[in-house]
Order: C-alpha cells, then structure tokens, then sequence
C-alpha cells in the first residue's frame, strides 16, 4: 500500500499535535514537551473494533517462534449488511443491537456497524459472546468520552475496527474512572485496525491501543499518541503494509506474554518513545519496512529472537 502522509487533510484542531518531527537533534526538547504536557490532561485536553477463513503466516517466524495469521476477517472493510449509527442524531434508547443512555452506547450484538459523527462525552462499549465478531466501521467519526476508554471491548471473540477510505477519525480517551480501561482504545479480545481512511488516537492517560490479546494493524493509516504505550497486544503486535507513527511516554509497540511477538512488515513505521520502540521478550521481526525508531532506552528489547533489516536499528 503506498500512503502519502495526510497531515494537509487533518483538522485544524489536531494539526498541531500531529506535526510530529523525526530528526534526533529534537529528541531531547520533543521528550522535554511531552513531560509537560502529558501529564497535565487538562489542559492537553482544551486543544481541542464467527469463523475466521485463514491464510498464510505473512512470514515465516524463526524456529516456529512468533507464529500468526492474517485471515480474511482482518482484512475485511466492506459495509454488507451493516447498520448505521449517526452519533449527531442518537436518541437515548433500548434496541435490538445497541443501547444508549447518554453516557455509553453499548453494542450487545454481533454485525458490522457504520459510525459516523461525533460521539461527545459518551463510550463506545461492545459486550457480545466470546466466540462473535463485531466490525465497525469509521465514516468520519469522533469519540471523545468524559471518562475512560473511547472504545471498551468487554466481551467478543474479535473487533475489527476499519477506517473508511477517504476519511479522517479521530478517537481521545476520557479522565480514568475505571482501571480495566487502560487505553483509549482497550480491548479484552483479538483487535484488528484496518482501512484505507485515516485514524487518531490519543490516549492522554494511558496507551493508545490495547488487547489482553493479539492487536492487528493491516493495510492501513494510524497516529497514536499516547501517555503510556503506543500499541500494546499481550499475546502480540502485528502490523502490515501499514503507514504508522506513534509518539509515547512509554514503549512504541510492546507485547507481554509467554508468547508474545511483534511482527513488523511493509509499509513504514516512525516510532518516538520515552523508553522502548519496540519491546517483545520471545520474538522481534521488522523485514521491508521504512522505519525511524527514536527512544530514550535501546530501540529494541528482546532477549529471544530478533529478525531485524540491517537498517533497524541505524
């Protein structure tokens, strides 16, 4: 996939925030801003995600370690069948698929969901059976919740979270009430983020995207800034053929697990982080990637196996 950087289409209110620079002579002012506006959210703030068909491993991991899949959920961006939720025209109410009452919309059934809009001081929070898949789809949409995460996953077999092309979507999260919440975009199950659109996160409490378990970005265009890590999948971080940059106080892409693995392939990844760019214990591989890694520790962390481009690491 080849991406131009859209910064002339973002919105004027998050310009600002996005005109990020890679050069390392600014490393030390940039960490030296973040300092003082992470932690201050509020004022920060008034700146103003059914049967999977598999495929093959992207590639090969080393001596079986740092096995995945792409299947065709996770490349799945079609709108088939979907239901379509204006969050400017959302009235309080009980349906067959979702609920809103005022503070959270709750998505308590399995399907594709076309969001647009602007959802202000209100949750996206997803709860169906654990072997259910909910897709939803981004058509200009913003998330901004008062309180924590934008999107919840509490309870599905996976989320896949598709950015429709041409579009520009925006996800913050809100002040911290609940612990579990730990990410603007926080999920209990598998993740998939996908589209050929552009998405925003900004977890000005936390990380920016979160799963307990595997958190995919597949052909796609992601900023994620955040107080904690940029992207973090216990059991692993995929990317693909995706135009990412996250900028953090904690580590780029990071997985913790008996098994965890970060897989970087393709497309570009420009990561500035307070410790860590990238961080997995068993398994580490970026191959064909354009990558500028910028951080206060050493790049990469990982004491098991390291698949690196020669120019990883320059």
């Amino acid at each position: 996939m080849t991406v131009m950087p859209p910064y002339g289409r973002l919105t004027e209110r998050y310009q600002q925030q996005m005109n990020f620079s890679w050069k390392k002579s600014m490393l030390s002012s940039l960490f030296l801003s973040l300092s003082v506006l992470l932690p201050g959210c509020g004022e920060f703030m008034e700146l103003q995600v059914g049967n999977s068909i598999s495929e093959q491993p992207s590639f090969p991991a080393a001596g079986g370690v740092g096995q995945y899949e792409i299947t065709a959920n996770d490349r799945d961006t079609s709108e088939d069948n979907a239901l379509i939720i204006d969050f400017n025209c959302l009235d309080e109410g009980t349906g067959t698929s979702y609920t809103y009452d005022g503070e959270t919309l709750l998505i308590s059934k399995a399907g594709t969901y076309v969001l647009k809009g602007s959802l202000s001081s209100s949750q996206l929070r997803i709860d169906v059976f654990e072997d259910e898949i909910v897709h939803l789809v981004l058509d200009n949409a913003e998330i901004a919740p008062a309180n924590g995460a934008a999107i919840y996953v509490e309870n599905a077999g996976k989320v896949i979270l598709t950015s429709k092309e041409g579009t520009e979507n925006i996800l913050s999260d809100g002040f911290p009430s609940r612990k579990a919440e730990k990410a603007c975009i926080f999920s209990n199950s598998d993740l998939t983020v996908n589209g050929s659109g552009v998405l925003c996160v900004y977890g000005y409490h936390f990380d920016g995207v979160r799963s307990k378990d595997q958190v995919k970005i597949i052909d796609t265009v992601l900023y994620a800034k955040a107080k904690g890590d940029g992207i973090r999948g216990n059991d692993g971080v995929i990317i693909t053929d995706s135009f990412t940059e996250i900028e953090c106080e904690g580590t780029g892409l990071y997985s913790d697990s008996q098994k965890d693995i970060v897989a970087v392939q393709g497309g570009s990844c420009k990561i500035i982080a307070g410790k860590n760019a990238v961080s997995a214990s068993q398994y580490v591989s970026v191959k064909d990637c354009q990558t500028d890694f910028y951080s206060i520790w050493e790049p990469v962390a990982c004491s098991g196996i390291q698949e690196l481009d020669e120019d990883v690491l320059k």
